[in-house]
């Protein structure tokens, strides 16, 4: 696989809420991994020149509802997933391919939806050239289920269940079973939260619930659309440790507030991001853009911190390997700026005042997949420059 050499760093933002800076301005590629961070090396197979430009992890969408891979029948969306990469989004997280006409949901059938996160798995197996890294296949609870399920889809390459149909509000020895075996089998468990999704057949999905079956991941936390009160909000922050998801589809005034809550609990760490599309709020390739731009700008946290939330934090929360920018982790990287004619200076500066940074170039596994400039954001101030390139559309 060729190297990658990128020098004139501006600043970096490493996706690490710990250490969320650095200030080396060269960072070398190897094989699809980062190798040296501050290397004095000069040549490589690619070279790239940042002019100054940011360097971030990839964004991580990690709340998506893909169906058939590059095809999802809600907006009756087709091609969405390369869009969202030229928004900055490398890696995407299913949850749930359930946007299927005429799939049975009262009462939730357990062989539909173990069979339909196969065939999702299936579908989206192989890379898209142009779209992000897909985590596809998640499982759709329902009553019935048997562990040798949950072993099933593992072993198919499931990597998550979920609790969007299932009633709750039933006896809980099975919901608990289900946690259990989840985590037997790898499988990160994730929980639809707040009011009724657009089907109208989700379930709501309070404190009690979360605090009882505690998820890894409430989805959606503060709307997705419609969120929990803002007092059962609170009490899942500093009352549990489940990670806490926040989505373009939801309420930004609860969104703010998680935040507010989230820096007065220093449960920052367990915030992570996704944007819950396609669906009824359509698609939107800069949508993790946006929500970076939201939790800085109003949620008053530092811009290198809401890249963490949309990148590392959500890759901790889903056992991903990328997401950090750091020796021995994927190389999926973006160069961003500040887009001409916006206050701001910098990539980082832009997110803090709620401008839209505008993206140059994205790299997955160390392979140049967007030179010159992405086609979702105006063009930032300065443009990298790319030499004796390997570019993956070539």
């Amino acid at each position: 696989m060729p190297s990658l050499l990128i020098h004139n760093i501006g600043a970096i933002a490493t996706g690490d809420l710990a250490e969320p800076l650095r200030n080396e301005t060269t960072l070398y590629v190897e094989d699809g991994l980062i190798k040296e961070i501050g290397t004095s090396r000069e040549t490589a197979d690619t070279v790239i020149d940042a002019q100054g430009l940011t360097l971030t992890p990839g964004l991580i969408d990690g709340h998506v509802h893909p169906v058939f891979g590059e095809f999802t029948p809600t907006q009756n969306s087709v091609g969405w997933q390369r869009f969202y990469m030229h928004g900055g989004t490398t890696s995407m997280i299913s949850a749930g391919e359930l946007h299927v006409p005429g799939l049975p949901l009262d009462p939730p059938d357990p062989k539909t939806f173990k069979y339909l996160a196969v065939l999702s798995l299936r579908c989206n197996s192989k890379a898209q050239v142009y779209g992000p890294k897909m985590t596809t296949g998640t499982l759709l609870l329902a009553p019935g289920l048997k562990e040798a399920d949950f072993a099933e889809v593992a072993a198919e390459g499931s990597r998550c269940v979920k609790f969007i149909f299932y009633p709750l509000m039933a006896p809980w020895d099975e919901a608990l079973q289900y946690v259990e075996w989840a985590h037997k089998y790898g499988l990160t468990v994730k929980l639809h939260s707040g009011g009724v999704s657009r089907s109208g057949s989700s379930r709501p999905a309070g404190s009690e619930v979360v605090l009882r079956l505690k998820p890894d991941v409430v989805a959606h936390i503060s709307g997705g659309p419609i969120p929990m009160p803002k007092e059962e909000m609170e009490q899942i922050v500093a009352n549990s440790k489940s990670f806490m998801e926040i989505c373009t589809s939801g309420n930004y005034l609860r969104t703010v507030e998680l935040i507010e809550m989230a820096k007065r609990y220093n449960a920052l760490d367990r915030v992570v991001m996704g944007t819950d599309t396609p669906g009824g709020t359509g698609i939107q390739p800069r949508g993790m853009l946006r929500n970076m731009c939201l939790i800085s700008a109003l949620g008053k946290i530092a811009p290198e911190q809401a890249i963490a939330i949309a990148t590392g934090n959500t890759a901790r929360a889903h056992n991903l390997p990328q997401g950090i920018i750091a020796v021995d982790r994927p190389a999926d990287l973006i160069l961003m700026g500040a887009i001409r004619g916006s206050v701001a200076r910098t990539a980082l500066e832009s997110i803090s005042v709620g401008d839209l940074p505008g993206i140059s170039t994205v790299v997955v596994d160390g392979q140049v997949v967007i030179k010159d400039r992405s086609e979702q954001t105006p063009p930032p101030s300065s443009l990298a420059k790319t030499t004796h390139v390997h570019f993956c559309g070539d």
